[in-house]
């Protein structure tokens, strides 16, 4: 405990730990350096000096006991000359007796594929505290403390899942200083932890969000610091881009196979769909290769309509028809407009009707507007008339908003700001929420959030190291977001 029970801290230069003659007299703190033989995880930070959001806490703990789950804590300081909670600046080695417990120093192997590195301290600041740190863990996936949420994928060679690195959030109270730096942290800080499952050499990972009240939404439930209970239906699954004709069985299996499956569990309002179609058909990089045309004819494979229509019974047969869904734009699908633009009818008899029908409707439907020229989506007038239920779909165009408790769900991912090309990076500086898709690789950037493929991870165009991951994301009842990885046909353990 130290020599007369007097807190310890630790030089920031050399990490000598002494005795402060100072400091108040508490017990130093012990942190745990072995877990506890579990198998579903719950992760987050804690940072010095800093009193916890005790109903999130407790959320925690019920959580942990119904699931039958190990907390971890992953301490972290910083050294804040103007906290309202540190008296004597000094004697700042202290954290929450609340979490104590719970705090864990050290690096974790919590399966074959999964590191949790609470050696690693980043400071609470740090605009993108995963940068620098890919390589840190090997062929592993790493957790990083932090009160900040980020979450990449690493690419890695194409016949092994990429790695996931990602933050926890915090259960600690914002305390910055009254720097620049500080206030972005302060803006950026979130109640929020990351939930693990481990089943052998496989890992599940889920975001827990919290609202202002301490409670979160893991799956079909509710925790708050006094009770459990059945959530409400969540206010949108979005998919991990589709390209119908590559759509692996397994994702949509677990997606939509059954009582145990993704949208039974979280029952969605609406279901938001990315790149439905892949346009494969008429793929205009492939115009000049004939020996992918030959595959293409031998299979069936080059007919635009039948491609149609396998992506409209995609959601006659998975979406029960009370359900909404949205239709993004995205490129893929607009491939199909660029066809109707660029291609000449009679140099393909195979899609003649169907071109010469979709232009006679672009033809029929385009006028000017005060903003220029407004036409129908090619793809729009055909599920319109494919459909069974056409009527529940929401049919975007480009800059149609279409936002839910404050998340924007219109953008694929593929356009940025100003007529640059799109990033999770450039769309999370818009000021609006948002959820995107677009480039197969999931990820979190502050507001913006991306999820990954539906699809095979491994298609024609694919070669060397990938990031691609089958993962979806969610919206739930409260407006907290979580995403949710598919690995070997299942989301969760």
């Amino acid at each position: 405990m130290g020599e007369s029970g007097r807190q310890r801290w630790q030089c920031y230069d050399c990490g000598h730990r002494t005795t402060n003659p100072t400091a108040p007299e508490t017990p130093a703190v012990e942190f745990k350096s072995q877990l506890p033989d579990k198998k579903r995880f719950v992760i987050t930070a804690a940072q010095n000096a800093t009193p916890i959001f005790k109903p999130f806490l407790d959320a925690l703990l019920r959580y942990c006991k119904v699931n039958d789950a190990a907390l971890i804590v992953i301490p972290y300081r910083y050294k804040n000359p103007t906290s309202q909670w540190t008296a004597n600046n000094e004697d700042h080695e202290w954290w929450d007796e609340a979490v104590v417990p719970y705090l864990y120093d050290g690096r974790f192997n919590l399966n074959d594929n999964l590191v949790v590195m609470a050696d690693v301290k980043v400071q609470p600041t740090a605009v993108t505290p995963l940068s620098g740190l890919d390589s840190m863990t090997g062929h592993r996936s790493g957790i990083v403390g932090h009160p900040r949420l980020e979450l990449k994928t690493v690419a890695t060679p194409s016949h092994k899942l990429p790695k996931i690195m990602t933050t926890t959030g915090a259960v600690t109270k914002p305390n910055y200083t009254d720097s620049k730096a500080g206030k972005k942290g302060e803006f950026h800080h979130s109640y929020a932890a990351a939930v693990v499952e481990v089943k052998g050499k496989v890992f599940h990972l889920r975001q827990l969000c919290a609202c202002a009240d301490g409670s979160f939404i893991d799956l079909d439930r509710e925790y708050t610091k006094d009770a459990v209970r059945k959530a409400a239906p969540a206010e949108a699954l979005v998919m991990g881009d589709i390209h119908v004709d590559f759509v692996d069985p397994a994702v949509v299996k677990a997606t939509f196979g059954g009582s145990k499956s993704l949208f039974a569990t979280l029952r969605p309002k609406r279901v938001i769909l990315h790149d439905l179609i892949d346009f494969y058909s008429r793929n205009h990089h492939h115009a000049k290769n004939p020996f992918v045309n030959i595959a293409k004819r031998a299979s069936s494979m080059d007919i635009v309509s039948a491609e149609i229509e396998r992506a409209c019974r995609f959601i006659d047969d998975n979406i029960p028809p009370a359900t909404k869904v949205v239709l993004v734009p995205s490129n893929h699908v607009e491939a199909l407009t660029r066809w109707i633009s660029d291609a000449d009818w009679r140099l393909d008899p195979t899609n003649a009707e169907t071109y010469l029908e979709t232009a006679l409707a672009v033809v029929r439907s385009i006028k000017m507007t005060p903003n220029g020229s407004s036409m129908i989506d090619p793809f729009h007038y055909w599920a319109r008339k494919l459909l069974k239920h056409p009527r529940r779909c929401i049919y975007l165009k480009r800059g149609n908003p279409y936002s839910v408790r404050g998340v924007e769900f219109s953008m694929h991912g593929d356009q940025g700001t100003n007529g640059t090309r799109g990033s999770r990076k450039s769309l999370s500086t818009i000021g609006v929420k948002s959820f995107i898709a677009h480039g197969h690789g999931p990820g979190i950037t502050d507001g913006c959030w991306q999820v990954g493929t539906s699809t095979f991870l491994k298609l024609e165009y694919t070669g060397g190291p990938s990031n691609w991951l089958q993962t979806h994301g969610a919206q739930y009842a409260n407006g907290k977001r979580s995403l949710f990885n598919i690995i070997g046909g299942e989301y969760r353990a």
